[in-house]
C-alpha cells in the first residue's frame, strides 16, 4: 500500500508531510484510508492494512511525526461489530503478552488478570457527567476537543478499555449519521490506560455529502492559518460504487507502550 499520494483527504487538524519528486508534490499520508476505503467497491469484504502514517508537528508522549497504523474494513456491518473486533484484538493480544516472559509489566498484569472486560459510554453521557454540558444540543469545537481531554478522557476508567461512542454530527468526519437521532454519528473511539487508541465508524458513502465536510474542513484549515488540501475526486466518485461498511485505525505504537508500560512512544519506535 503506498505511503504517499499526490491527494490526501482534508482534515483542519492534521497538518501533512509534502514531498517533491519527478512528476511533482506528493503528501505522506496520515492514514491508508484514501487507498483501502475504495478497495469495498471491489467486492472485497473485509480486509486490513498495518504500516507507517505520518503527521506533521505531533508532540508529546503519545505523539509521534511517524507511527504504525493497523486500519480494516468490513463490508455491510457498522461501527458495533468493530467495538467487538477491538475487544478480540485486546484479549488475544493480552493472551499472548501474558506468555511472553521475556516482557514484564507487573501493573498490567495485576490489571488484566481477570481478562479483558469493558465498557461502552456515549459521548452524550459522559460529557453531562464529566464535562457539565452537552455537545449533541450545543455545537462548540474547540470546547469539546479540550474538555474531551482535560474533563472527559482523565475520568474514564484506565484499566478498563472504554468505547466512546455517538459522537456530536458535527464532529463525524467521514461517519454515517445516525438515522434515529441526526444529533450524533455512528463513531467512536476507544481508551486504554488513558490512551485513545483507535478510531472507529460507520462509514458515509454519500459522495455529494462527503465534498461539502471537505469543503467545511478546508474552511477551518484556511481560517486556522494552514493551506486547503485539494479535494480528493477520485476517492469520493469511488464513494457511490462501495458496499456499506464499517472501517476503523489503530494505533499499534501506542498498544505498544501499554503492554510495555512505556511512558513514550520513542521507547516502542526502533530509532537509528
Amino acid at each position: 500500500m503506498p505511503s504517499s499520494s499526490t491527494h490526501a483527504i482534508p482534515e483542519a487538524t492534521i497538518e501533512l508531510f509534502s514531498i517533491h519528486d519527478t512528476k511533482g508534490k506528493r503528501y505522506l499520508l496520515p492514514s491508508p484510508e484514501l487507498y483501502l476505503k475504495p478497495m469495498l467497491g471491489h467486492g472485497i469484504d473485509r480486509f486490513f492494512h498495518i504500516g507507517p502514517a505520518f503527521r506533521k508537528n505531533e508532540k508529546g508522549p503519545h505523539h509521534a511525526p511517524e507511527f504504525t497504523i493497523l486500519e480494516w474494513y468490513r463490508s455491510n456491518e457498522d461501527y458495533t461489530r468493530l467495538i467487538e473486533d477491538c475487544a478480540n484484538i485486546l484479549s488475544v493480544v493480552t493472551s499472548a503478552f501474558k506468555r511472553a516472559s521475556e516482557i514484564h509489566n507487573p501493573l498490567f498484569l495485576e490489571k488484566t488478570k481477570g481478562g479483558i472486560t469493558y465498557e461502552i459510554l456515549r459521548i452524550e453521557k459522559a460529557f453531562l457527567k464529566y464535562a457539565g454540558w452537552n455537545p449533541l444540543e450545543i455545537e462548540d469545537e474547540d470546547r469539546f476537543y479540550e474538555d474531551i481531554v482535560l474533563k472527559v478522557e482523565p475520568a474514564l476508567k484506565k484499566f478498563k478499555p472504554t468505547f466512546l461512542i455517538d459522537f456530536p454530527s458535527w464532529a463525524a468526519s467521514l461517519s454515517r449519521i445516525k438515522q434515529e437521532d441526526k444529533r450524533s454519528c455512528e463513531r467512536f473511539e476507544l481508551y486504554w490506560f488513558g490512551m485513545e487508541l483507535a478510531n472507529g465508524f460507520s462509514e458515509l458513502l454519500d459522495p455529494d455529502e462527503q465534498l461539502l465536510r471537505f469543503e467545511r474542513e478546508n474552511q477551518k484549515r484556511i481560517e486556522s492559518g494552514l493551506r486547503p488540501i485539494e479535494i480528493p475526486d477520485r476517492f469520493l466518485s469511488s464513494l457511490s460504487r462501495c458496499a456499506s461498511a464499517a472501517g476503523i485505525a489503530l494505533g499499534v505504537d501506542r498498544l505498544l507502550m501499554i503492554l510495555t508500560d512505556s511512558k513514550s512512544i520513542k521507547e516502542v519506535i526502533p530509532a537509528l
